[in-house]
């Protein structure tokens, strides 16, 4: 083989190698929909495409190439959906147990939201990314959920905290209009989803150095 073919015989391999994993996070992209859907409705498409399009924008404006942008968004995407429905579960079980019918009440339950309930979603995102990101293969499971959990936590819980604070007291859609079709409801996470995860993603873009 010459030096010539063997390029072009990298370079296939690496395009080949891109598309089965692009096609394998398609596939769990629509695996984790249909799993969400029939638990939570359309919530965990709209919240996890929102995540993912705040996520793709930055990496974007951040110079990363589409691919890598676009695998971020699926894997973003897929674990959104994988756990919207514990995340949900575990909020309704958990934030009437805090009384809101005063100011200190309110604020006590959008704290709680912004912490505790906020260090179980980066958790559970961080796990289900890293089955997402390597096949359902759980080996190392544990070190993907430690790594950088603290300033995620952190980051997420400021930059989300408004709409924690508005969903832990019962508001769990926003009014918003739109040029053609008038005021319509969207998922108070969805709203909040778009700016916290461009956010997010272009003050710690892949494999890149916050700056």
């Amino acid at each position: 083989m010459s030096l010539e073919d063997k390029v072009q015989d990298k370079e296939s391999g690496g395009f080949i190698k891109k598309a089965a994993k692009l096609g394998w996070k398609l596939g769990m992209a629509a695996a984790t929909t249909a799993l969400s859907v029939p638990l939570v409705g359309t919530l965990g498409v709209a919240v996890g495409g929102a995540f993912a399009a705040g996520g793709l924008i930055a990496n974007l404006a951040r110079g990363k190439s589409f691919y890598e942008s676009f695998s971020k968004s699926l894997t973003t995407y897929s674990a959104v959906n994988a756990v919207i429905y514990p995340m949900v579960w575990l909020g309704d079980a958990t934030f009437p147990l805090i009384q809101n019918y005063d100011l200190a009440g309110k604020i006590a339950r959008g704290i709680y939201a912004s912490t505790l309930y906020n260090a179980a979603f980066v958790g559970t995102f961080n796990a289900a990314s890293h089955l997402v990101d390597n096949y359902l293969n759980p080996i190392g499971i544990t070190k993907t959920i430690k790594k950088d959990f603290f300033r995620d936590w952190l980051q997420i819980g400021l930059l989300f905290s408004p709409f924690y604070y508005m969903a832990a007291n019962n508001t769990a859609g926003i009014s918003m209009y739109h040029a053609l079709t008038g005021y319509k409801t969207a998922p108070t996470f969805a709203v909040g989803a778009v700016p916290v995860g461009f956010a997010h993603s272009y003050l710690n873009p892949i494999n890149g150095k916050k700056h």
